[in-house]
């Protein structure tokens, strides 16, 4: 089956048209350019053609049938052929997909297509709707007609309705399944006498659009959505699907909406633009990247050790004291296990703070898809943006020489431009470059990529057609989580649980590495387990360069919170002239900017210098903070939130922290005495209760936060193994009914409360952002805000006018990445900004920005009080 059966199934195909260019492109005659049905779907099958084999969709079609069939059909002679009869099946739905194109109103009301007439008979404009009932009626006879054996029929019956409800919403979000299958079967209690399919169909049939009669009998509907109903998860997998299945059966629908909305977009957008965009960027020379990374000093370096030294025997590793040694030791070992696993799919890698995880997981990832050819991409995630900008330059440095790859390499996030290639602008024309370089951007057509634990995750879980978009692009890639812990409890188990399944069923090597890693196949329950890449982590943690590099005190966590601050101030009285670099970390963003005020208003430290890091402070500020403290050779002190903890590459010599989370607490540690060349020491006190700010986490049961005298032992001796036993025992007890309510979603296919659940953060509704104009020197360059937000409102209001989509959607791009430097997420509650601002959507400007900022720092507090 091909686009040319069209001609069977439309009378007069050639009429119908699909899209229109812009009414300033013209023919050659002055006349409006169209599209035609069949162009279109031409297009469409040959992109899904294209990524279907770029992907190994046969590989991953195989393993989904496997499980899905292997229980249901009697022998491998059945299931080869339901294989191939789904496979045909989905080919369908790339050709079926705007079949719906025909429904006279769209032509008119959508296109303009003169030669045809409005009919007032069809309900509206719609075409998605239609095609999904077109789809599931072609090929409900054609099964009837060619599959003798009733199971399979039956089988395939049931896959048609979700292929149907694929077609449907392929121009909008994912919703719940039950809401199409209302519009194709209603009810008898229902107070409608005919479902929206029955008009449908009624209405075409009158008009004799297609060639083929439209044939869905109520009662075989009825039967195959009851038969659905049925088969949702049950504990007794004899009557309905078991959760494994159930979750297989929800990626697979993700999966294939995923191909056909790449692939219509691809086919308008070829279409539009005169321009087949067929290339695909995927990591097809790993011997190249690999043989420049072996070619660093850093590589040789541990070369010449691996073949010299590894491994030390865990006397000598104890007395080791360059921390490069153990460093070289970890990645070496780590090296050894992924080429004793190249089969397996995740892989855990918990190593002390500072031990060079970032790469050992490049050189991981690398071998890996040196040993499996079809492994095409890698996806390096992050838990802030920040992270994601830091290894980012980790990345530039190992390949600093070679520009070639550092162009393959692409950061994904809210606050970085779209990618345009200057060698593109310079060779091509902007218009292709333009919309090459927002494809590659929607559909991460890249081969290697950095971003964030909430792009991932929206990918996975979102329903959102944005976040589904490039969902296909997963397939056949490894993907390495930092810091996967940094997340609610309360979703572990979801997290696990799914990924395992997803590596499985799409062939993707997850690495999941943190320097406090709980055992998360406690909690995956109905899965294999993963491999830990340091077989015995625990030896590395007891390393005196990494288990007493910083001495802990709990003096402080004797002393009253009211008197905590004082007490703070006095006892950093007697480092002021020990040129020592000094980190308080605070847990709240008040507390944190109150005491770096006071500090500076304070007599006694007049003299010294202090820094105040939060997450409000910009890439630029940030950055320049970090730069000060790390060039610092007098006494400096840097007062901090939690932005501090995770990653940030500095090296400081006395800690003072608000207690949390003890894995917060060791990677509070991971910035004292980093290097591991002085001696530092931590003294832990609490202020502020953290459960005000952590809400639902068990990590901060009175008996396992340092208050605890064993859980002071535990972060003395590195037993993390202990810590989070009795973590997962009581995340298990406390959220399995979580758990429960996200395999009921994943069984119903409601990709709403699928996405709902498994949100990383809370929503922010009650948030608004704002812009603060002022003047300000980024990295050298002095960014004016006023005028970059006249720039961002002439964009909105007349970018249109004059550009292509693509070309203002990067230029939109461009703008906001440096709005970003003036903009605040504040709380709506209570603000009192004044009656003279201007907003554009949820983003409020204000002017004379300098007047909310005290002492070079954004004080929030000026937002909320009345004039």
């Amino acid at each position: 089956m091909d686009y040319k059966i069209l001609n069977e199934l439309i009378d007069n195909v050639d009429k119908y048209k699909a899209h229109k260019k812009p009414k300033n492109e013209k023919d050659k005659k002055g006349e409006q350019i169209y599209e035609t049905l069949l162009e279109h779907i031409k297009r469409t099958e040959k992109y899904f053609a294209k990524f279907w084999i770029t992907k190994n969709g046969d590989e991953i079609l195989e393993r989904f049938c496997n499980l899905m069939l292997k229980d249901k059909l009697k022998n491998d002679e059945q299931i080869e052929n339901a294989k191939k009869i789904l496979k045909e099946m989905i080919k369908g739905i790339a050709i079926f997909h705007d079949i719906g194109k025909v429904n006279p109103n769209y032509q008119v009301i959508k296109i303009g297509n003169k030669e045809i007439s409005r009919n007032e008979a069809f309900i509206d404009a719609n075409h998605s709707f239609i095609s999904s009932i077109s789809y599931l009626s072609y090929f409900r006879s054609k099964l009837m007609k060619e599959v003798s054996k009733k199971k399979i029929r039956d089988l395939m019956k049931e896959f048609l309705l979700y292929h149907a409800y694929i077609i449907e919403r392929h121009h909008s979000n994912l919703n719940e399944i039950e809401k199409f299958l209302k519009k194709i079967f209603l009810e008898e209690n229902d107070n409608y006498k005919e479902s929206l399919m029955d008009k449908f169909i009624k209405v075409i049939s009158e008009n004799n659009l297609y060639k083929y009669e439209l044939n869905l009998e109520n009662n075989d509907t009825k039967l195959l959505i009851n038969e659905f109903k049925r088969k949702k998860c049950t504990n007794n997998t004899s009557k309905g699907r078991s959760k494994e299945q159930c979750i297989y059966l929800s990626m697979y629908i993700r999966w294939i909406y995923s191909l056909l909305v790449a692939s219509d977009y691809y086919a308008t957008s070829e279409f539009m633009n005169d321009m087949d965009f067929s290339k695909v960027s995927d990591l097809d020379n790993i011997g190249y990247w690999n043989k420049f990374y072996e070619d660093t000093s850093l590589l040789k370096n541990i070369r010449k050790y691996q073949k010299t030294k590894y491994p030390l025997s865990d006397e000598k590793l104890n007395t080791v004291k360059d921390i490069n040694i153990l460093r070289s030791e970890i990645f070496c070992e780590v090296e050894e296990k992924i080429k004793a696993n190249t089969d397996e799919n995740i892989f855990y890698l918990e190593a002390p703070t500072g031990s060079g995880k970032s790469n050992t997981a490049i050189n991981a990832s690398f071998k890996l898809m040196q040993h499996d050819k079809r492994l095409q991409k890698i996806f390096y995630i992050y838990p802030f943006n920040t992270l994601v900008e830091q290894n980012l330059e980790t990345l530039e440095k190992v390949f600093a020489d070679n520009e070639d790859i550092k162009q393959n390499i692409a950061v994904i996030n809210s606050i970085t431009p779209i990618k345009v290639s200057e060698k593109d602008l310079n060779d091509n024309e902007e218009k292709d470059v333009y919309q090459k370089a927002l494809l590659d951007r929607q559909f991460l057509n890249y081969p290697m990529i950095l971003s964030t634990h909430v792009s991932l995750f929206n990918i996975i879980f979102g329903n959102r057609q944005s976040d589904v978009l490039a969902f296909y692009q997963l397939a056949n890639s490894v993907i390495v989580l930092d810091e996967i812990q940094s997340y609610k409890n309360k979703i572990w188990a979801e997290i696990i649980c799914y990924l395992k399944e997803l590596a499985k069923m799409f062939n993707i090597k997850i690495i999941i590495m943190s320097a406090t890693l709980p055992d998360l196949d406690i909690l995956s329950r109905f899965q294999a387990q993963a491999v830990d890449l340091l077989e015995n982590s625990s030896r590395f943690f007891a390393v005196d360069c990494f288990k007493n590099r910083v001495k802990l005190n709990y003096d402080l966590l004797k002393i009253d919170k009211d008197d905590i601050l004082g007490e703070l101030k006095t006892h950093l009285k007697q480092y002021l002239k020990s040129d020592k670099k000094i980190l308080i970390e605070f847990i709240k963003k008040k507390t944190a900017h109150d005491f770096w005020v006071d500090l500076q208003e304070n007599e006694d430290f007049k003299d010294v210098q202090i820094e105040y890091l939060s997450g409000d402070d910009s890439i630029a500020e940030r950055k320049r903070i970090l730069d000060k403290v790390k060039k610092a050779t007098d006494t400096i002190i840097l007062v901090s939130t939690q932005v501090i903890e995770a990653g940030v590459d500095i090296d400081m010599d006395i800690g003072y922290k608000n207690i949390s989370k003890l894995d917060s607490e060791e990677q509070f540690l991971g910035r004292i005495n980093r290097s591991c060349k002085k001696e530092g020491i931590a003294y832990f006190f609490e202020v502020d209760e953290a459960s005000d700010i952590y809400k639902d986490d068990v990590r901060l049961s009175e008996s396992i936060v340092l208050k605890d005298v064993n859980m002071q032992k535990i972060l003395e001796l590195k037993l993390f193994d202990e810590y989070y036993k009795k973590v997962l025992e009581t995340t298990m007890g406390k959220y399995s009914y979580h758990f429960d309510e996200f395999i009921k979603d994943i069984s119903d296919l409601n990709y709403e409360s699928i996405s709902t659940h498994m949100k990383l953060i809370d929503d922010t509704q009650d948030m608004v952002q704002i812009y603060l104009v002022r003047t300000l020197c980024v990295d050298g360059e002095v960014l004016d805000g006023k005028q970059i937000w006249d720039s961002y409102v002439d964009l909105w209001e007349n970018g249109r006018k004059t550009m292509s989509y693509a070309e203002w959607k990067i230029e939109l791009s461009r703008i906001t990445s440096k709005m970003n430097n003036f903009i605040y997420q504040v709380s709506k509650h209570n603000l009192h900004i004044g009656k003279f601002y201007e907003q554009m959507g949820n983003i409020i400007c204000l002017e004379d920005g300098d007047k909310y900022f005290t002492k070079d720092k954004f004080n929030r507090e000026i937002l909320y009080i009345k004039n």
